[in-house]
């Protein structure tokens, strides 16, 4: 077993230097990215492949009515990722940082910080939630059957005091990207659809076709891997910053919210951009049309999920060539995310011209998804690509000021518009992406103008923030 691992590890290395040889990478950065991207493509395939049986698999003892509430709901527990304030982004940046300078010590302050601040504020939200969540009428909030209502309250009791207990725990990934560990971090990802796909075949095969066994397994999974990689890492490689209550620092925690909040309240614009879509959908028309929105959006989503492949551990090195004053490397960087996103591009084509029949094969013909809808969502995630480019360099840089403001309009514009779109102009549910992406195309104009005005030190006031 060891000589096979030594084997393929050579293997590995050697392919991945031809690479970096092809693509003419003679940095360390650059070579750091490839590795990471190079790892995770693998692992990217294992985890689009799991998470796209997971719907058929589904489907086979769930209604479409009963799925498509729990889409919906899975996009109300996105809104809950926010009450983080910002602190695991706030963490990734200042503990690249540290790790940079090799002030571990430092590091393992802001860890310490940031896993006992969410402790606490996680906890909080825990015994708030199951004081108040008695008292609100589920069925109304998801546009449900009346006969769901039992079912759909333990569904939603377990699913977010569950998810309240994975922010605490997923920290761990944010500390590998600090690491410029990404690939690792994929991983871990990529082991909770794996976990998720096992206990659906098992709710499946045990014939539990209630929405709480569901949000059962999509919830406890993520605990479960996130723990073990958070016991070995702390234990193992990354003693060094492993939290303690010795090293929480209170004062530490304003540097953290300084940089958090402003990521924060992105967050909030971007999940109303991008999370609110199932919520509207199921309250204009029926549970069943978020199960045709969620086909195509994940079907054209491979793109983007390959593309964020490559832009995670960028963002991270992007932190430490800003810190170094590496100025060759950011551009030569963006250049190639371009080439790629173009790539990308010409492969959401190719989509869009088989898309129909992998549809009904796919969902075994209990969806239908209109070619309208798909063509939209196609323009959806080429622009959101491109988007994620410039903002990607921002974030790394910490200059988002800009981004904060672009995302407070898009944040209020967007919802109304949509509904306009949806219901008043009765474009049906694709009005919801074409608000999406009227208002990313003025975020585009916006990032794009300050990464020149960085780029060429002539950024100055709030486009320097």
């Amino acid at each position: 077993m060891a000589n096979a691992y030594v084997y393929y590890k050579k293997k590995i290395a050697l392919q991945v230097d031809r690479l970096n040889k092809l693509l003419k990478l003679n940095d360390s950065k650059s070579k750091t990215v490839v590795l990471n991207a190079f790892y995770s493509i693998f692992i990217k395939v294992l985890n689009v492949s799991v998470n796209f049986l997971t719907i058929p698999l589904v489907l086979t003892f769930l209604s479409v009515t009963q799925y498509g509430i729990w889409l919906t709901l899975t996009a109300v527990l996105g809104w809950f990722s926010l009450f983080d304030l910002g602190f695991g982004n706030g963490l990734r940046n200042h503990l690249t940082i540290a790790v940079a300078k090799g002030d571990f010590e430092k590091g393992r302050i802001y860890v310490s910080t940031t896993y006992a601040a969410l402790s606490i504020i996680f906890g909080s939200l825990i015994v708030i939630f199951l004081c108040i969540h008695p008292f609100i009428n589920w069925v109304k909030v998801f546009n449900a059957p009346v006969s769901m209502e039992y079912d759909l309250n333990n569904a939603v009791l377990f699913a977010i005091c569950f998810l309240f207990v994975q922010f605490v725990v997923r920290l761990i990934n944010t500390v590998l990207l600090s690491f410029q560990r990404a690939a690792m971090a994929d991983l871990t990802n990529a082991l909770v659809q794996v976990v998720i796909l096992i206990g659906l075949f098992l709710l499946k095969s045990s014939n539990y076709n209630s929405l709480t066994a569901v949000a059962v397994v999509y919830s406890l999974s993520p605990i479960i891997i996130f723990f073990v990689f958070t016991f070995y890492l702390f234990f193992r490689p990354y003693h060094l910053i492993r939290p303690s209550i010795s090293f929480v620092k209170r004062s530490y925690v304003s540097k953290l919210i300084k940089l958090g909040i402003n990521f924060f309240v992105i967050q909030i614009a971007a999940l109303v951009l991008f999370a609110s879509d199932n919520f509207i959908i199921a309250q204009l028309f029926a549970p069943a049309q978020v199960t045709t929105y969620n086909v195509a959006y994940k079907y054209f989503s491979i793109a983007s999920i390959f593309f964020t492949i490559i832009l995670t551990p960028v963002w991270s090195m992007t932190t430490q060539a800003y810190v170094e004053k590496d100025w060759t490397w950011i551009v030569d960087s963006m250049k190639k995310l371009k080439f790629v996103w173009a790539g990308l591009l010409v492969g959401g084509l190719l989509q869009m011209g088989v898309a129909t029949p992998l549809y009904k094969i796919w969902t075994n013909n209990k969806v239908l998804v209109p070619f309208q809808l798909s063509l939209i969502m196609f323009l959806y995630f080429v622009t959101t690509n491109w988007c994620s480019i410039y903002s990607n360099f921002l974030n790394g840089v910490g200059k988002i000021k800009i981004q904060l403001l672009c995302g407070v309009i898009g944040m209020v514009f967007n919802v109304p518009f949509a509904i306009f779109l949806a219901k008043y102009c009765k474009l049906g549910i694709i009005g919801i992406p074409l608000a999406t992406i009227s208002t990313m195309i003025f975020a585009n104009i916006v990032n794009l103008i300050q990464y020149n005005k960085i780029i060429n030190n002539n950024a100055h006031g709030i486009w320097n923030k």
